[in-house]
């Protein structure tokens, strides 16, 4: 198996991030659900003379700002419990440019405005996210190194969903979903006299189907004494150390040291901390296989979207 089949075995969650997925759409339909009684309460009463707001109608949401369209599937999903007809010519993935047409809907005209403003939040931050992401995995510029997202999220796996329709991966995308021992967990680990190497081993035992086993190292002396732990490890399930806050220079003295010791290819590499737009490129060259950034989730501005009824005219 390749380097780049390696780590979409740990990152690649697409499978359990689509609509198909019984578990990601109950989560996709209650989410809905919760943002929409939020912002309704008993109604709109703007909404006067109930007549005026009756008549099925076509309308469409207008991008206003260029990027990376996402949310589709869920959108047109969503939609369709409340009998509104989505129609497009895009695909999550996508680049979308201002002035187009990203959907066509068909429906009674209140009922559209009821939903209006919960429809355009949620599609605004999906193309925002995967926008983002976009931009950081084309910075990378290689073929088997991705961006992926992290569990900075404020919507969970819709904002796991967006980074991988902007061209990255994901990380766990809960807590069960694979082993990480980070920081605090090591330190309680030690404090408390129990075995790194042990640990593991128990918890792959208790735990069949994980994705990974991680372990976050800070120093040089901790990611030699933390890899030789792995090493150890000899149930078959992919493991990887991150480089928490290591230079570029650190991390490059590394891999090329691990090489020599014959223990790169056993181990997939992340790097993490304060890694931006100006640096993500100098951190996939050291040799990274993954670059994880709570950045693309917990504070991206929403891609400019408007949905207008008279949209013809404009």
């Amino acid at each position: 198996m390749s380097r780049k089949e390696k780590i979409l075995n740990c990152f690649n969650a697409r499978d359990e991030l689509s609509i198909d997925n019984a578990r990601y759409q109950d989560f996709t339909r209650r989410l809905f659900n919760f943002l929409l009684e939020e912002d309704l309460g008993k109604g709109d009463v703007s909404q006067y003379p109930p007549a005026a707001f009756g008549k099925k109608i076509e309308c469409a949401i207008i991008v206003k700002e260029e990027g990376v369209v996402a949310g589709l599937e869920e959108i047109i999903f969503l939609l369709g419990q409340y009998r509104v007809k989505v129609l497009t010519d895009f695909l999550d993935g996508d680049i979308i440019k201002i002035g187009d047409v990203l959907l066509k809907l068909q429906g009674e005209a209140g009922k559209i405005l009821a939903l209006e403003r919960t429809v355009l939040n949620i599609l605004q931050r999906f193309c925002g996210i995967a926008t983002m992401t976009a931009r950081y995995q084309s910075r990378i510029g290689r073929q088997d190194c991705f961006i992926i997202g992290t569990r900075k999220t404020l919507f969970g796996f819709w904002d796991k969903k967006a980074v991988q329709s902007g061209g990255g991966l994901t990380h766990r995308l809960n807590l069960e979903d694979a082993v990480m021992l980070k920081e605090n967990h090591l330190d309680l680990l030690k404090k408390n006299g129990v075995s790194i190497f042990e640990t593991l081993e128990n918890i792959i035992r208790k735990n069949k189907g994980l994705r990974f086993i991680e372990i976050e190292v800070t120093y040089e002396q901790e990611f030699w004494e933390m890899a030789r732990n792995l090493e150890k490890v000899k149930f078959d399930v992919p493991k990887v150390l991150m480089f928490d806050h290591f230079t570029v220079h650190q991390i490059r003295n590394l891999i090329e040291e691990m090489q020599k010791r014959g223990i790169y290819d056993d181990l997939l590499l992340e790097a993490s901390g304060d890694i931006t737009l100006e640096t993500v490129s100098s951190y996939a060259e050291a040799g990274i296989d993954v670059i994880s950034s709570g950045a693309l989730t917990h504070s991206v501005k929403g891609l400019d979207l408007t949905l207008l009824f008279n949209y013809q005219n404009k």
